[in-house]
């Protein structure tokens, strides 16, 4: 057995609710501090997930990327060389189906399959690593999906905050519904976002400016802090201790860990 698909098995998701994905998506935390984990959906693009790259790389945050097989199978030469960088920089490669496809409208169960199948084959094949990590479509959730899921020996990594900027490109829009929210946010959030979108090049800046403001005025006033998550972070802090010991001993520090053991969520 592979060790990303050996890890994927460790991960104990949330108990599953009667509608939707459960929340908050990454389970009940004890942090002190309120901490947000950013995630993009649906590249790479050529054009914009590298801006996104900048972004995150100027700002030192190590994010989580559901890309779909088509879009990271593209014929356009930058592609490959984009999905090289976000390995390099740290971040980790998660998939999110081949065409980004409704798994739970198609009526063929054998076309859902190979939307799963396919995509992460893809995306395994031009990253050059295992994948366990996976995001389905809309969030939709069904008794089929879930047993393809289980089969694949997969969990749909959910989301808590979607300022829908992929629907109206607004902005301000944008910026002000994820302050606003991580304003209120307490524990730990995952945040939704789309790398493939000009708006989500436009507000990212903009919301990581208002989380340094904003702990900047509760430094003052001695109130916690809002802490970036970092992908890789967590994902040792789900593994067995015995195992990120070992994992350390035999990598020299986890420097592999956003090419394979990162691979451990959720």
């Amino acid at each position: 057995m592979r060790l990303a698909l050996f890890l994927a098995m460790l991960a104990v998701a949330p108990s599953a609710s009667a509608k939707g994905w459960p929340q908050p998506a990454l389970g009940e935390s004890d942090a002190t501090d309120t901490e947000v984990l950013f995630t993009f959906d649906d590249g790479p693009n050529p054009v914009t997930t590298p801006q996104v790259l900048d972004i995150l790389k100027a700002h030192h945050i190590h994010a989580v990327f559901f890309m779909v097989g088509e879009m990271a199978g593209s014929e356009n030469k930058k592609v490959p060389g984009i999905v090289k960088r976000v390995l390099d920089e740290g971040h980790v490669i998660a998939t999110h189906t081949m065409t980004h496809a409704d798994l739970c409208k198609l009526k063929d169960p054998a076309k859902a399959a190979r939307e799963i199948d396919q995509g992460k084959e893809t995306i395994e094949r031009v990253a050059g690593i295992d994948t366990v990590w996976f995001r389905t479509p809309y969030g939709v959730r069904c008794d089929r999906l879930e047993q393809m899921l289980a089969e694949r020996h997969l969990d749909h990594f959910h989301w808590d905050l979607d300022p829908q900027e992929w629907k109206h490109g607004n902005v301000d829009r944008t910026v002000k519904y994820v302050t606003g929210e991580l304003m209120r946010a307490s524990g730990r959030t995952v945040l939704l976002m789309h790398d493939i979108k000009p708006v989500t090049v436009k507000a990212l800046p903009q919301i990581l400016q208002w989380i340094d403001e904003e702990n900047a005025r509760r430094e003052k006033s001695r109130r916690h802090k809002i802490r970036v998550l970092q992908a890789p972070t967590l994902a040792i802090e789900r593994l067995p201790k015995g195992l990120v010991d070992w994992a350390a001993d035999a990598t020299a520090g986890l420097r592999w860990l956003p090419h394979g053991l990162a691979s451990a969520l959720p």
